[in-house]
């Protein structure tokens, strides 16, 4: 049996079944708005945008700040994998937080924002080229979706229910020990309401934790948890 742990900005998850306990975590980072569209119109002319699409905004400032800080809540966790959604803000957070821990990032599709605020196909890069703009993509990584086999998706951040129900399904039966996932607002949502029956908007740079108490079950420990954050002002849960 697969052990995994996952986390959305922290997923710590405990795996038991009847054989034995095997103690799993995940720790998903959330940067849905800490993008630089959302402070400034002019992003696109920002260094480091150049051949970015519309939907695909940088990680800004303030979030590379809380990403930092992220890092130093996450330096001593004893992290197996990191998944991120392809977006370059995502992939940016999950390099920051990783650094120096002898980890490559996982672009998973499955995780990336809601598609009705994508455009069609959604406009993150592919792993090749993302991983030249940052070295610590692993190009070697089968997600479960790719931008073209993404699933239709209604209005509403909830719509990626489903989405993110069976990307969390794959990596949890594929990989093992504690997973660092990084995505976004309404997928965090989504985590929340897939293992916990509540759909959740968590603050931007905060840490979830769920358990899993038996296979396909999930307690979760807390949510938001932004006490790593020096600056907790406007984080925008909603």
């Amino acid at each position: 049996m697969k052990q995994s742990r996952l986390s959305a900005v922290e997923l710590h998850i405990s795996f038991s079944s009847p054989q034995r306990l095997v103690p799993r975590t995940s720790h998903t980072s959330v940067w849905a708005h800490l993008r630089e569209d959302n402070i400034n119109r002019s992003w696109r002319n920002e260094p480091g945008a150049n051949g970015l699409a519309p939907d695909n905004s940088l990680l800004s400032e303030r979030g590379r700040t809380q990403a930092r800080e992220c890092a130093t809540r996450f330096r001593k966790a004893n992290i197996s994998h990191v998944f991120a959604s392809p977006y370059d803000r995502t992939i940016e957070t999950a390099s920051i937080i990783v650094a120096g821990k002898n980890l490559l990032v996982k672009p998973e599709p499955g995780l990336c924002e809601a598609l009705y605020l994508c455009q069609k196909p959604p406009g993150f890069w592919e792993s090749d080229k993302l991983k030249e703009k940052f070295p610590l993509v692993d190009t070697d990584y089968l997600p479960v979706y790719s931008k073209y086999t993404l699933p239709k998706e209604g209005f509403g951040d909830d719509a990626c229910i489903p989405r993110v129900r069976s990307t969390l399904q794959r990596i949890t039966e594929k990989y093992d020990g504690d997973l660092l996932l990084v995505s976004h607002g309404a997928p965090i949502g989504a985590i929340h309401e897939i293992w916990n029956n509540d759909f959740s908007y968590v603050g931007q740079a905060t840490v979830s934790k769920f358990v899993e108490i038996e296979k396909g079950k999930f307690r979760m420990e807390f949510s938001s948890d932004a006490s790593h954050l020096s600056d907790k002002r406007n984080l925008r849960p909603w």
